[in-house]
């Protein structure tokens, strides 16, 4: 439980970045453009002429690429927001990462003490021997058959599958706490009537840790979200974007970026670009 949230977290991030390029070519999204325009006009010369003049695709100047702006946010809640537009828009998703991640550190350490707490106390309060010499009495009583409610066999090393079983089945674990009502005052617990204050005591710091884990857990959790909705918005953000900048370059003068194939020869070129009226 004490890793379980981060853990998810990482293998969350990391899928998402494993996938987001194969997003990006679905949605014709370039992560790379120079890499992407590479490998087009490779293809064009493997089909025709490199003497032949060849005319690459012009792309407007100012536009912003929206893989990148995806992968920054899925990295850094807030750095898409950044490289999209005004710096502010950044600031609630980086607020929020922070927030998630106090909750989560805050509330993971508490919880993690409170655990070291309640085992410690099960430790000096619970004996596998008491608990091992009570279900032998047992057994020798009832010819060699443990009652119905013994459904259950200790792990044989301090295992938190152990702290959790001591904790939850009273009828069967309670004969282990050094409280328990005690038949022979030398001997095993053989009639326990579950009245042993102990366990109580136990099961309660056994449910705060679990409730102030949960609650870490509910941070990183937060976090997650986070990071997922802060890259679609830094999607959202650069698309609208880019269609201001060509909606501008549609009605005035613009300047363009272009590479052509001249002689077999990358050629790079601006264009400035002015409608005829």
């Amino acid at each position: 439980m004490r890793t379980r949230a981060i853990t998810t977290f990482v293998a969350l991030t990391f899928l998402l970045a494993l996938v987001a390029p194969e997003i990006s070519v679905a949605a014709e999204w370039e992560f790379s453009p120079t890499r992407m325009d590479l490998l087009s006009r490779l293809e064009a010369d493997a089909e025709s002429d490199l003497d032949v003049e060849e005319t690459g695709t012009a792309e407007v100047l100012g536009k912003k690429n929206i893989g990148r702006a995806l992968m920054f946010s899925i990295v850094l809640p807030g750095a898409g927001q950044l490289y999209a537009g005004p710096w502010w828009r950044a600031l609630p998703w980086v607020a929020i990462e922070a927030v998630g991640w106090g909750v989560f550190a805050t509330y993971n350490k508490k919880g993690n003490d409170k655990t070291d707490e309640f085992e410690g106390f099960a430790d000096v309060h619970f004996s596998r021997s008491r608990y091992q010499a009570a279900e032998d009495s047992i057994k020798d009583l009832n010819g060699g058959v443990l009652p119905d409610n013994f459904t259950h066999e200790l792990p044989p090393n301090n295992t938190q599958q152990y702290y959790e079983m001591i904790g939850k089945y009273l009828l069967q674990f309670g004969y282990g706490w050094d409280d328990a009502v005690n038949d022979d005052p030398d001997g095993p617990t053989l009639f326990f009537d579950g009245t042993t204050a102990n366990f109580y005591n136990y099961a309660d710091m056994r449910g705060e840790a679990n409730d102030l884990l949960n609650t870490a857990n509910i941070g990183m959790e937060v976090v997650m979200v986070n990071h997922i909705i802060s890259a679609l918005e830094a999607v959202f953000l650069v698309r609208q974007h880019n269609k201001r900048i060509e909606s501008a370059s549609d009605l005035g003068h613009h300047l363009f970026y272009e590479r052509k194939q001249i002689n077999g020869a990358d050629t790079r070129m601006l264009t400035l670009r002015i409608p005829l009226k």
